[in-house]
């Protein structure tokens, strides 16, 4: 987003920055540049760098922002601010890295960043440090800036297999323990200043045992088309998607997606949705408020 408001007094008396000093980092493969921010959201300051592809980054313009969220700790350094987070430290390899979080209630966050062609996967491991059983709900968001101006936020495709819910709104909350205000839980097509998110259970975890799941961020291949791009990263272990698209463009596109989630309850149906034709006949004007 070019423009954002925010309540920042009342924002930022509740932020609790981590006791430990983390270093950010870029990663690269195949033209594809990804940087990890300092709690492991996809941006580094110091380099400016979000999801980079040929001079194309729909995190980096505007107000960058990519969150990841674990009940009511999160890392969200380019808007929220940090809650929650007690130390994280990042590793990065060329093309791969890992950030290491704890958080003040007691779970370790490990996410293993790695690409797979123009798709970035983000394993991500829950563990319960505690002597306590404790119940998780996990999220990311990223906010999308593409060079039209607009986005066409669509979706979601694939199987909701723990999914809780999903976002349309780049700015949403970055606390996995409230809800989405602009939910895309079943199915969005909306047009405006935009971005995505996935929230997902992870039901009740034992002391000392772990959740894993994976996130995927992805760029379309130069002149690939939004179709194209939802098949990768379904090739790439995708379970459930949201796309967007640059307003009227067949040029820039990008999706998050989640695979991995605790089932969900019994009678919970599985939802299953269709690819939206390039044309997106049956789009809605309604633009969320900013925030």
């Amino acid at each position: 987003m070019t423009f954002k408001l925010l309540a920042a007094g009342a924002v930022l008396a509740a932020v609790a920055l981590g006791g430990a000093q983390a270093s950010a980092a870029v990663i690269s493969s195949g033209g594809y540049s990804v940087g990890i921010g300092v709690n492991g959201e996809l941006y580094d300051a110091d380099a400016g760098v979000g999801f980079l592809r040929d001079g194309y980054d729909p995190i980096a313009p505007g107000t960058p922002r990519d969150s990841w969220g674990l009940n009511g700790a999160y890392a969200d350094s380019q808007f929220y601010g940090s809650n929650g987070i007690v130390s994280t430290d990042i590793v990065a390899n060329g093309d791969t890295a890992t950030a290491t979080t704890v958080t003040a209630d007691g779970f370790q966050v490990v996410q293993n960043y790695s690409f797979l062609n123009n798709i970035l996967k983000i394993d991500t491991t829950v563990t319960n440090l505690t002597g306590d059983v404790l119940t998780g709900v996990f999220q990311r968001n990223v906010d999308w800036d593409m060079p039209e101006g607009a986005e066409n936020v669509y979706g979601p495709f694939g199987a909701r297999n723990g999914v809780l819910d999903s976002s349309y709104f780049g700015f949403d909350t970055p606390d996995a323990s409230a809800a989405y205000d602009f939910s895309c839980k079943f199915g969005c097509n909306e047009v405006g200043d935009l971005g995505a998110g996935i929230k997902i259970s992870l039901g009740a975890i034992g002391a000392g045992k772990s959740r894993s799941f994976a996130y995927y961020y992805g760029l379309n291949q130069p002149g690939g088309a939004a179709g194209d791009l939802l098949a990768d990263a379904q090739a790439a272990g995708a379970q459930y998607l949201i796309a967007g698209s640059g307003d009227g463009s067949s040029s820039h596109h990008a999706v998050i997606g989640v695979s991995g989630a605790v089932p969900e309850p019994a009678g919970w149906a599985m939802m299953i949705l269709g690819f939206f034709g390039l044309g997106f006949a049956f789009r809605r004007e309604r633009k969320p408020a900013h925030a």
